[in-house]
């Protein structure tokens, strides 16, 4: 899908994780064999690499940094075999800092993830129901046909509400004040209520922006706590995620990378590190590193953070989606037979690809800190040079 507008870096139209997958990729996982060591505690027993591998990956992460024009790279691969971690280029390219493994980094739509976990979380204990309506909830929120548009919809992009990120007079107005901007969710709901629905509520897919700040807004009337408050008490704290939290300002904490984009092609990178990332809310503005996140979506692929039922929820895939998206969830294998679980992120200087292979109990988490050409995304590029090469 191509992109509003390519000044706002190509990344807001919709922030859509489409994916230009391999159809060889499932064929080639299905005899990885993958072995390496890494310092931090994995829930692995530490493999050492061979020569062979070793310099195989190194060979193809190499290129793609220059294929791709990556300021910065980590590559992490978890298996049963073994480990691959490594950081290439620099994480600051004023001072020439190199990218280091541990750096924290803004992770994007992957937030989604965890806004979608917490709903399914609060549909067990009894507070949301999938099947009740937007117009129930937020009944201030005037949506065309809302009372047809369910929790369920909102979850798995079928409600057909637009994306307020795809809104051109919005994008151009926050880049004419450098994005100062601080955006509540209720602001950022109400661009979206300029625009007809896409289409009829549970009739197709389309990835929205809007949709995730609806759910988090539910989340927060029928407990009486802040998104921020949720995510800490329901998830951070109690799966030990101590690098993963929701920004107080625009500052990172150290080590981080910087982020970068090119307003076109063939201009100089900018730094996009401090950009205000309230604007992209639940939909997309936590932090985290790669030991988090592949905590994290190793236990998104396994259904250890909700019932049975509600994770069979998660995993009803939309058809008409070409990422198979579920509920906050998106399947890159794009087949029942073979599944690929986890989330694509893409914020201003911050490219996220993490994804977990159950039946392989393999997790990869690739971190680039360069996005801004339209329908590119370094981190997933990268990330399937890597599957490709093992």
């Amino acid at each position: 899908m191509r992109w509003m507008t390519h000044v706002f870096c190509e990344m807001i139209k919709k922030l859509n994780m489409k994916i230009k997958f391999n159809p060889f990729i499932p064929i080639i996982l299905a005899g990885i064999f993958l072995i390496s060591c890494s310092k931090k505690d994995t829930n692995y027993e530490p493999v050492q690499l061979s020569a062979e591998t070793q310099s195989r990956l190194d060979s193809v992460f190499g290129a793609a940094m220059k294929n791709y024009e990556i300021p910065g790279a980590i590559v992490a691969i978890w298996s049963p075999k073994g480990n691959y971690i490594k950081a290439r280029g620099f994480s600051n390219l004023a001072t020439g800092e190199p990218m280091k493994v541990e750096n924290n980094f803004r992770i994007g739509s992957v937030t989604k993830t965890f806004t979608g976990t917490i709903v399914l979380q609060l549909v067990d204990d009894g507070k949301i129901n999938l099947d009740s309506s937007l117009a129930f909830y937020l009944p201030q929120y005037r949506f065309p046909k809302a009372n047809k548009i369910t929790v369920r919809m909102l979850g798995n992009m079928t409600s057909g509400i637009y994306s307020y990120t795809s809104d051109p007079d919005w994008v151009q107005s926050n880049l004419a004040n450098n994005w100062e901007t601080i955006f509540p969710a209720d602001s950022l709901i109400k661009v979206a209520l300029r625009h007809p629905l896409d289409f009829e509520p549970g009739t197709k897919y389309s990835y929205s922006n809007t949709t995730p700040l609806i759910l988090g807004l539910i989340c927060e009337k029928v407990t009486g706590k802040s998104m921020r408050e949720l995510f800490t008490e329901k998830i951070f704290r109690p799966y030990h995620l101590s690098s993963t939290f929701w920004p107080n300002n625009r500052y990172l904490p150290a080590p981080y990378s910087h982020g970068y984009c090119k307003m076109n092609s063939g201009s100089e990178f900018k730094d996009m590190t401090l950009l205000n990332p309230s604007y992209s809310g639940v939909s997309g503005n936590l932090v985290s590193n790669i030991y988090d996140l592949a905590k994290w979506v190793k236990m998104l692929g396994k259904g250890t953070l909700y019932s049975a039922g509600m994770n069979a929820e998660r995993m009803k895939w939309t058809t008409g989606s070409s990422n198979s998206y579920g509920f906050a969830l998106m399947n890159l294998a794009g087949s029942l037979d073979f599944l690929i679980l986890g989330h694509g992120g893409a914020i201003w200087g911050y490219n996220t690809f993490a994804y977990y292979i159950p039946s392989k109990d393999f997790v990869i988490i690739v971190h680039v800190n360069y996005y801004s050409r339209g329908g590119e995304y370094p981190a997933q590029a990268l990330g399937q040079d890597i599957l490709g090469a093992l």
